[in-house]
């Protein structure tokens, strides 16, 4: 495996990079050791099809079928994504990696953006542990799912970029083909966002990595716009909820402000641009927020939407070394537990979005 090029980011907490690499994933080399093998499969299919990675690994003798009979995190309903336990440590020496991390999109990716997504999204999971700062992974989508890679890998730059100038505590993403034909189609696409992001003008932190000009602001309840610059903070709270919960919210928002009307509060998504722009005005307002209020729930796992504001307000979290996200139980888990990223914040019950208890978490967030 050789380097062929690298995008240098720089980060809030130092510098990091995207790799383009040559070789076989099922043989890294030392010095190209990752931790995390990021790939994909179709769902709850690990046949080992000729000339898949997949095959590769078993052939060395690495069964994804039996990683898969024992994981460690499962967020299939989620994130289509699962990642493995830690290969024994005579199989990390072998393979130089230390987990995988499998992506199950369907039978046939029809969304790349959307798919994309879901890889960071499930990458951002995981990558707050110290322990996996290196990421490798092949072009996804193009080998046995036909996408071409003209499409694929610009949408995973692209996200790539946004995630690590916004902070992801990531030292490295190894993007790797293998066939000479790949090479040359991925290095003229990948030195092509390598130039326009060295020539391109440093813009506020949320609206970089796209390409795209930095969106027009909004206004949300307080009537504030997005991108004014804050004196200590535009907001006090930014709610993230999923929007078939909007009438409790609105019932929170009405008993909030009958209690505190100076309060100022982002919680109006309506008015936001779809698409790429997107991310970069969630990233924004929660950085310009001083609390984000997650009220949790099935629903809540389920979007994607909520979980890029989540990890934004983790990123935001780890970037400023202090506590800022708040989770609010609103409705109970039933059929999936919490996922872990979640589940690891001390969350006030308004369990079954009972209105005396959100009355009483009001009160609490007023203390």
């Amino acid at each position: 495996m050789k380097l062929i090029s690298q995008i240098d980011i720089t980060r809030p907490s130092g510098k990091s990079a995207i790799q383009l690499l040559q070789g076989d994933l099922s043989a890294i080399p030392s010095e190209h050791e990752t931790d995390i093998l990021a790939m994909s499969a179709f769902p709850n299919d690990y046949a080992a099809l000729k000339g898949s990675l997949v095959y590769a690994l078993k052939e060395k003798g690495l069964s994804m079928q039996a990683l898969a009979d024992d994981k460690e995190t499962d967020l299939r309903d989620q994130l289509k994504c699962w990642l493995s336990k830690p290969l024994s440590k005579e199989n990390q020496a072998k393979f130089n990696f230390k987990k995988i991390l499998c992506f199950e999109p369907g039978e046939k990716i029809k969304e790349p953006d959307e798919i994309v997504g879901n890889i960071f999204r499930c990458i951002n999971t995981f990558v707050f542990d110290d322990d996996n700062n290196v990421v490798a992974m092949p072009i996804i989508g193009t080998g046995y799912q036909q996408v071409p890679l003209a499409t694929m890998l610009p949408a995973l730059l692209e996200a790539a970029i946004f995630w690590l100038q916004n902070g992801l505590p990531l030292n490295c993403i190894k993007l790797v083909v293998h066939s000479d034909e790949q090479l040359e189609k991925a290095l003229s696409i990948f030195n092509n966002f390598k130039e326009g992001l060295n020539k391109a003008t440093p813009a506020p932190q949320s609206a970089r990595g796209t390409g795209k000009p930095r969106p027009k602001p909004v206004k949300n309840l307080a009537g504030k716009k997005n991108d004014e610059a804050p004196t200590s903070a535009n907001y006090d709270y930014f709610l993230s909820y999923a929007h078939k919960h909007a009438d409790e919210i609105k019932y929170f928002v009405e008993q909030f402000k009958n209690k505190n009307d100076g309060i100022k509060l982002f919680y109006d998504r309506e008015s936001m641009p779809p698409g790429g722009l997107w991310i970069q005005q969630i990233s924004n307002a929660i950085e310009n927020a001083e609390k984000v209020i997650v009220f949790l729930s099935p629903d809540y796992d389920n979007s994607p939407v909520c979980w890029d504001e989540f990890q934004c307000a983790k990123l935001m979290e780890y970037n400023k070394k202090k506590s800022i996200i708040q989770t609010v139980y609103l409705f109970g888990h039933t059929a999936t537990p919490l996922p872990p990223i979640m589940g690891i914040y001390s969350y006030i019950d308004c369990r079954e979005g009972n209105k005396e208890k959100i009355d009483a978490c009001i009160s609490q967030l007023l203390k």
